[in-house]
């Protein structure tokens, strides 16, 4: 018995050691001064789905390595909100040890990678220089963008500055594998109400296939593309691969992201045909629940108009500019509010009533359009969600409308039989 609980312990010993040094942080040597890509996997918040990355560097003043961060923010800046829904944003970028940023990506079960950048002498120390003064006070804030000056673009073009141009070169006439559009949709799948959100606002400039180049506004696309670049001959060096293969200092207990992504075109039209037999049934219920459900669906609709044109003509954010949904949920449908409050006291007037059938045709006709013009994934799926309920919305103002015979106005609808 005392043999076997030996023998026991000792396989356990040996199955601990075994999962210990698979999970444990390969060892970096620091003495050879190396730089590294550090590169971060998904998190488990929407702005940490797209992945983070860094450059780390020996910092002789320091006395240690350090991580230079691009895209830092705080939720308590002032006025965060106000900046973010306008462009304007004011991230920043810091150093931090080795030790913090390691732990930090553990905590919050993230994997990181690293990469080595084989440069030379002089080109690290011109990497170094250029982290360091960027790091300074008066130097470290800019307005953030989050398809063309994130954390890894900024990256990207530190790494491209010091190898003259070494990584646009060999990256910007090499296509993508997507665009902006699908990029966000892949990373954003996750979540139906994120992915319609995103389709929702994205304009049309979101949609052209990315160079690598532009693609490298992702970490992990960024990570991928420096394997296939080379460096020449130089500084004693030998012609060489940009940097060393991928190595995994911490892996996360999570699902690797997805690769690709399917549209949303069906579950679109289950909502929309939802909402609209919603609609429906609350207009069959007599004027005031008609009134209610064409005013809810009308405000809604022209209040999301007001902010899509807010984002397309009023902010910073150039990716919402162009944007065909604005002829599906515009101002207009306050037109609807109008109608709704003419349900409810008696009846719709025929110019109104006439107006109301027009923005569902405008919608529908710029839909053809932005399908016709190759954007038919995005229009599709807000077309499907939207249109079912503006059909419902006309049915039920002509429920409720006036008309005129014979100079008497009379009110069509099942419980209106009285001028």
């Amino acid at each position: 018995m005392r043999q076997w609980l030996r023998r026991s312990c000792c396989v356990l010993t040996l199955m601990i050691g075994i999962v210990g040094a698979l999970s444990a942080q390969r060892p970096i040597e620091w003495s050879r001064r190396p730089v590294l890509l550090m590169t971060m996997g998904q998190g488990d918040e929407v702005f940490e789905k797209f992945g983070h990355n860094a450059i780390i560097v020996w910092d002789d003043e320091a006395g240690m390595p350090l991580v230079y961060n691009w895209g830092l923010f705080d939720f308590r800046q002032p006025n965060f909100m106000g900046r973010f829904l306008s462009g304007d944003t004011k991230y920043w970028m810091a150093p931090a040890t080795w030790d913090q940023a390691l732990n930090q990506y553990q905590r919050l079960n993230r994997t990181v990678t690293v990469q080595e950048l084989q440069l030379t002498p002089s080109q690290k120390a011109h990497l170094v220089a250029m982290l360091r003064q960027n790091a300074r006070e008066e130097n470290k804030y800019y307005r953030y963008d989050y398809y063309r000056d994130n954390c890894s673009t900024r990256a990207r073009d530190a790494i491209d500055a010091v190898t003259n141009g070494a990584l646009k070169r060999a990256m910007q006439s090499q296509p993508g594998k997507g665009s902006y559009r699908w990029h966000t949709r892949r990373l954003l799948a996750y979540s139906d109400p994120l992915y319609i959100g995103a389709e929702l606002v994205l304009g049309v400039d979101s949609d052209p296939t990315l160079s690598q180049w532009e693609e490298a506004f992702l970490p992990q696309s960024l990570s991928e593309s420096l394997m296939r670049i080379r460096l020449p001959a130089a500084e004693g060096m030998p012609g060489r691969a940009l940097v060393t293969p991928i190595d995994t200092v911490f892996r996360a207990e999570r699902e690797a992201e997805p690769r690709d992504v399917s549209l949303k075109v069906s579950l679109s039209l289950v909502v929309g045909l939802v909402l609209a037999a919603l609609i429906v049934l609350i207009a069959r219920t007599g004027r005031i629940g008609a009134g209610i459900a064409i005013g809810a669906w009308s405000l809604k609709s022209a209040l999301l108009g007001c902010v899509l044109l807010y984002m397309w003509l009023a902010t910073k954010h150039v990716f919402m500019a162009k944007n065909p949904s604005v002829a599906l949920l515009n101002p207009l449908w306050l037109i609807g509010v109008v109608a709704a409050v003419m349900a409810a006291r008696g009846g719709v007037s025929w110019m109104v009533q006439r107006a109301m059938w027009v923005l569902p045709v405008i919608g529908v006709i710029v839909t053809g359009a932005a399908i016709r013009l190759g954007h038919a994934g995005s229009a599709l799926e807000i077309a499907a969600l939207v249109l079912p309920g503006h059909a419902a919305v006309v049915w039920a103002v002509n429920r409720y409308a006036r008309v005129t015979i014979k100079g008497t106005e009379l009110l069509i609808g099942s419980r209106a039989l009285s001028p």
